[in-house]
């Protein structure tokens, strides 16, 4: 069985979204997804990734992931690396149905507890654009259906007793990013400081500790400001604060471990094995949130998640991103006991997820359950290829 031909997509709605076909010649498709600047990676999937896997075995993913990997700059979160999560999860999908199981049965099958979601707090406008600044937070749009975030940043605490009556026992949110857009982060005022702590005060007085409460810092602040946070966190009983500061600066990361300061999660955006292994030999971070969109698709997630159990450090799969993305990351969590829980986005797994794709998880209460059928479980809507627009002509062989 060989690789016949490679197709990205990108649809005009989606402008961040990436999807690629890869079909076998013998008519095994496997779908990928990625996110951040689609039409980008989708040109470097038709102007070098397609062609250089033409013609190659699909179930040697290790070997095309190396192929893929060239030199040094391959080792961020870039275009190419982007590029190359997207073929590796399509091929994940192919080899799942030729051997007509799930993926998640591929890495060993289902583990012992039920897979628990936590829901982050975004609209459904959130992110859709390439510009990452509140103004592509969605906060102008007039629906009031599932905008979790206009509703964290105005009325956290009936949010959260909302969340609890579907079942949903663990939230996140970024209430201090606004303030963060005042001055680069470089520092935080007592006023600003209170107002952040606000919405999550909100919470506890509404429904005590049974919401797990997540803050997302974005690693848009200074070391200092970022360590103001968390001090003043600490009497909350926050479950983890994310990225408090730029991933680069880890003797800095260092100085916010500490007796009472909340875990740190961090690994959306990582896409080396060595960062990875640096981060949790060190000790430097609780939770990996890796993106399996981001860091070169499952092949290289897995070796990621191999760091992390052989360090102590738990999983968090990431999803803010797609429905693929959240599929496939979903399959890594059901099938590892080392995953803590799995991030949702309830705002858009209810409203356009849907409407891309059919197949992704059911969401049970607060837990996720992926389904038993081949690969992926996925496949892209056909009234919603009717209107993608493929980016250059399909690469054949």
């Amino acid at each position: 069985m060989r690789i016949s031909s490679v197709k990205p997509f990108v649809h005009p709605d989606f402008p961040n979204l990436v999807y690629v076909e890869i079909t076998t010649d013998e008519g095994v498709v496997g779908l990928g997804e990625s996110y951040y600047f689609g039409s980008t990676v989708a040109h470097f999937i038709n102007e070098f990734a397609g062609p250089s896997i033409l013609g190659k075995d699909p179930l040697k993913r290790e070997e095309i992931s190396k192929s893929l990997t060239t030199y040094v700059g391959y080792n961020s979160s870039g275009v190419e690396t982007r590029a190359r999560s997207a073929i590796d999860i399509a091929l994940w999908d192919i080899a799942g149905k030729i051997a007509n199981k799930p993926i998640y049965e591929l890495l060993g099958g289902k583990s012992s507890r039920p897979l628990r979601i936590y829901n982050t707090c975004a609209g459904k406008e959130y992110m859709r654009k390439s510009n990452q600044s509140s103004k592509s937070w969605g906060l102008d749009n007039e629906s009031s259906e599932y905008e979790d975030l206009k509703a964290f940043m105005n009325d956290a605490g009936t949010l959260a007793q909302e969340l609890l009556t579907e079942g949903v026992t663990a939230m996140k949110i970024w209430p201090f990013d606004l303030f963060a857009e005042k001055n680069w982060g470089s520092e935080i005022s007592s006023t600003d400081l209170k107002a952040g702590l606000l919405p999550i005060q909100k919470i506890r007085d509404a429904v005590g500790d049974r919401m797990d409460i997540m803050v997302e810092l974005h690693a848009l602040w200074s070391p200092k400001a970022a360590k103001e946070i968390m001090i003043a966190l600490k009497d909350f009983g926050i479950f983890w604060v994310e990225d408090p500061i730029y991933p680069d600066n880890l003797d800095e990361l260092e100085s916010l471990r500490g007796a009472g300061m909340p875990e740190i999660a961090h690994g959306e955006t990582i896409a080396s094995r060595k960062r990875v292994e640096t981060l949790v030999k060190r000790n430097l971070i609780d939770v990996l949130t890796l993106d399996l969109s981001w860091c070169g698709g499952l092949t290289e997630g897995l070796q990621f998640a191999e760091l992390a159990e052989a360090n102590g450090v738990r999983i968090a799969p990431h999803d803010c991103t797609g429905p693929v993305g959240l599929t496939i990351g979903a399959h890594l969590s059901t099938s590892d006991e080392n995953a803590l829980i799995q991030e949702t986005v309830r705002a858009a797994y209810r409203t356009w997820y849907p409407h891309l794709v059919e197949g992704i998880p059911q969401i049970n209460g607060g837990t996720l359950v992926v389904g038993n059928e081949a690969g992926l479980g996925v496949k892209m809507r056909e009234d919603f290829r009717k209107d993608i627009q493929t980016l250059r002509l399909a690469v054949n062989s």
